[in-house]
């Protein structure tokens, strides 16, 4: 019996075809996330562990750095050797085009020692007015060993010094620097680290214990090497894992996507070889040996599937490895079992479970169904489906209905969200229902105008709605998908334009570093200030802290302003007005559980925090900060050096402006904008962001492709006697041909649209419960829309391409006498 089905399944390779690439193409994206996540956790790990540490004294986030005296003290514990201190401060590296190399400025600079940190690929150790890059940057400035470069300090100052070597760093958790100084005390004389080297014999655990005396357990952190380099290997190991994880959901959608495809292949299977399954059961099968039969079928065509998955993932994962590893590197090419293994468990089990509706139905089939001219199934009524996907839909609906406030718990977020999914669902239930409502009518509209060949494709498209929606259902996964995330996106980027603009004044100039987030230097506040027609003087000190409410801790952002400066939050409630206490982000409120008049405390570091009332709530949003306080209740370490932004107005912006971009025209560590200029630097990023995930879900858009060739092509088999029929009353292969065209960009489009409306419906849902806006007030992504409903039509097309060919090429009298 199973012999049988495996016969007749290589027999009509081209039948599942399309199939196999839906299968292939979902194990290729699990087994690539695989060898990339395990391939960068092995270049990682194999970078190299110190052995040099024996005991490493750092300082917590925030805390002052260990003083030349600390050091001393460490080094006086009995059974060390020797300690190192490690300077870490502001140097940008300017390139050979002028521009700053891109890199965190305030933590590129370190000095240089013998330690094992540095690996010299080229050149010689530096010595004083000498310095060493990291190769990677090197390349980047266009530097080599021997070139002079410039480097920009945080006091605004700049040195001309000698490249002598390029290197690469083996970190225990510190950030990579860029530049490593042959005289350290460029940098200043205290350190962000102190490593201990043990005499041979000492105890390496009694020398941490005796550290960890010798210090406040809030400022300092004491590790022995071991540990560090445990924690190294932890962390290579979590960085690996996370973004498995991550894109292992892109990897499950392409899977869904391909179910669909599955199940509808064998729907169609099935319906095509009823008579074969009534002769085996006329022949004594049982219904058992019948469903065992076609799950078989579809464990080998699963096992198939997986195997070319499995290579092309390891070519891709390869690919993506090569493409993205940094000039030089050398890569660990790792391909684990699990990884190999679990794809072939996805791909197997996804394809048995998506042939399992249709192997109870061929198991199902009836020995007299042998005796009938047509062997199909007789149609199955919609309505317990409809009514399933109604009472979905009409759940979802009241879930959202139930949540529509802005100010929701974490449980009313999960709520409109679980909402949101079940009017999803909902809406793929109703699928069938929707394309006999919906193409029936456009059709008949339709086929006025378009001559019999649309007519035709039209009716084809609507003849089985089933059929049709299942079809679809890829297409409406992967688009609503995009069509969510580019909605979600689109009211992000529209919600951090809007409180930009509501916060900064357009007059303004606005004065900030290349990278994002990082403080600029100690001289430029004071710099803005003395620009001749400059009367009003703001900064933002953007700086990530914690908030502590009620006994609970979370995470948070914080900017610490001038009460009368440009900087103006948004006010909802209250007063804007931080002199009298913090402004906080409505949304931030709402999930700390905190409202105007309670206290708080923020922790600005280990050893500093202000405790503050809330004054009133802002219009904040992630991006933006979230607390804003006095400038003059932060320690002084807080002001001029946390500055990430400065605002300046006058009485002409423009020369304002031309003043300020003069003043700082030798500076590539600083940038003269606008707040325009500041919002498109805000949202670049993201947009980056968001295009990775559209590539990442096209993925199932390509799969659902397939599906659609599949579904037409198998159609096609089926019809062979009535496109044959067709062909004899004197339609010509060009109509055929534009009929099976018509009935591809009708599913397409239908595919396309429905799949546009469940994801802008979704994407508004999500913004809602994400960013604690208003349901009503998200932005709809035209731009990916418009291209969507474009490439709908395109796919349509395209997909049509090898079925209309192959109907148009049936023989004329062999498809008439077909029974």
């Amino acid at each position: 019996m199973k012999r049988a089905m495996l016969r007749d399944l290589l027999a009509h390779k081209g039948r599942v075809a399309m199939t196999l690439v839906a299968i292939t193409l979902g194990v290729a994206f699990v087994v690539a996330t695989w060898v990339v996540s395990d391939s960068a956790a092995a270049t990682s790990r194999g970078e190299g562990v110190r052995g040099d540490v024996g005991v490493s004294v750092r300082i917590a986030d925030g805390a002052p750095e260990l003083t030349v005296a600390d050091k001393d003290r460490l080094a006086a514990i009995a059974g060390v050797a020797s300690a190192s201190g490690s300077v870490t401060g502001y140097a940008g590296v300017v390139g050979a085009n002028g521009k700053l190399v891109r890199a965190r400025p305030d933590k590129a600079g370190t000095g240089w020692d013998s330690s094992e940190r540095f690996v010299l690929k080229d050149g010689r150790a530096p010595g004083k007015d000498e310095v060493a890059l990291a190769e990677p940057q090197a390349r980047e400035a266009g530097r080599k060993v021997g070139d002079r470069t410039r480097i920009l300090l945080a006091d605004g100052r700049s040195v001309d010094m000698v490249v002598a070597g390029l290197f690469t760093y083996r970190s225990l958790g510190e950030p990579d620097p860029v530049v490593a100084f042959g005289d350290p005390g460029v940098l200043g004389d205290s350190y962000a680290r102190v490593e201990l080297t043990a005499r041979p014999g000492a105890n390496v655990d009694t020398i941490a214990s005796t550290a960890r005396g010798l210090f406040d357990h809030a400022t300092r952190t004491v590790d022995t090497g071991a540990d560090l380099a445990a924690q190294a290997r932890a962390r290579a190991d979590e960085s690996a894992r996370s973004s498995r994880e991550g894109l292992l959901g892109f990897a499950a959608v392409s899977l869904l996507a391909g179910m669909f495809v599955i199940a509808n292949t064998f729907a169609m299977l099935v319906t095509q070889r009823t008579r074969q399954l009534a002769l085996l059961r006329a022949i004594g099968a049982t219904r058992r040996q019948v469903r065992r039969a076609v799950l078989v079928e579809a464990g080998a065509l699963g096992f198939v599937g997986s195997t070319l998955g499995a290579i092309v993932g390891i070519g891709l994962g390869l690919l993506g490895l090569v493409v993205n590893a940094p000039e030089g590197t050398s890569i660990s090419l790792t391909i684990t079992p699990t990884g190999i293994l679990i794809g072939y468990a996805a791909g197997v089990l996804v394809t048995m479970i998506s042939a399992y509706a249709s192997a109870r139905r061929a198991a199902a089939v009836p020995p007299v169904a042998a005796l009938r001219a047509d062997g199909s199934f007789a149609p199955r009524s919609l309505r317990v489906r409809s009514v399933a996907g109604l009472v979905t839909a009409a759940a979802g609906v009241v879930a959202i209905a139930l949540t529509l406030r802005n100010d929701l718990s974490t449980t009313e977020r999960i709520v409109n969200m679980g909402g949101g999914i079940a009017i999803w669902l909902g809406v793929l239930l109703l699928a069938p229902a929707l394309a006999d409502a919906v193409l029936r009518p456009v059709g008949r509209l339709l086929s006025r105008r378009g001559g019999p060949a649309a007519r035709l494709g039209i009716r084809n498209s609507v003849r089985d709605s089933r059929r049709t929606a299942a079809t679809t259902s890829s297409l409406v996964v992967g688009l609503a998908l995009v069509c969510a995330f580019a909605t979600l996106g689109s009211s992000i980027t529209s919600m951090l334009a809007s409180s930009i603009r509501a916060t900064v004044p357009a007059a303004a100039t606005v004065v900030t570093a290349p990278v994002d987030r990082v403080a600029l230097g100690t001289d430029v506040l004071g710099k803005v200030k003395s620009v001749p027609g400059v009367d009003v003087v703001s900064a933002d000190r953007y700086a990530f802290v914690k908030v502590t409410h009620n006994g609970s801790t979370s995470p948070t952002t914080m900017s610490a302003i001038e009460p009368d400066g440009v900087v103006r939050p948004e006010i909802l409630e209250g007063t804007g007005d931080v002199r009298r206490g913090a402004v906080v982000g409505e949304n931030e409120a709402a999930m700390i559980g905190a409202r105007v008049g309670d206290e708080v405390t923020l922790v600005l570091d280990p050893a500093t925090s202000i405790t503050t009332t809330i004054v009133g709530l802002h219009k904040g949003m992630e991006g933006r900060p979230l607390f804003y306080v006095d400038v003059a209740t932060v320690p002084a370490k807080f002001r001029d050096g946390a500055v990430t932004t400065v605002y300046a107005t006058g009485a002409d912006p423009a020369a304002v402006r031309a003043g300020i971009a003069a003043a700082f025209q030798d500076r590539p560590d600083v940038v003269v904008t606008d707040r325009e200029g500041v919002i498109a630097e805000a949202t670049e990023s993201f947009e980056l962001l968001m295009a990775l995930m559209y590539a990442l879900f096209g993925a199932a858009i390509v799969i659902a492709a397939f599906g659609v060739v599949n579904t037409l092509a198998l159609s096609v088999m089926e019809r062979t006697r009535e496109i044959g029929v067709l062909r004899a009353v004197g339609a010509g292969r060009t109509l055929v041909r534009r009929a099976i065209r018509a009935e591809s960009v009708v599913i397409c489009s239908y595919g396309g649209v429905l799949g546009i409306l469940v994801g802008v419906g979704f994407g508004a849902v999500m913004q809602h419960a994400m960013m604690g806006q208003s349901l009503w007030e998200f932005s709809v992504p035209y731009g990916i829309i418009a291209a969507a409903l474009a490439g709908m039509v395109v796919v349509g097309v395209l997909a049509a391409l090898w079925p209309a060919r192959r109907a148009a090429r049936t023989d004329v009298l062999a498809a008439i006498t077909t029974a």
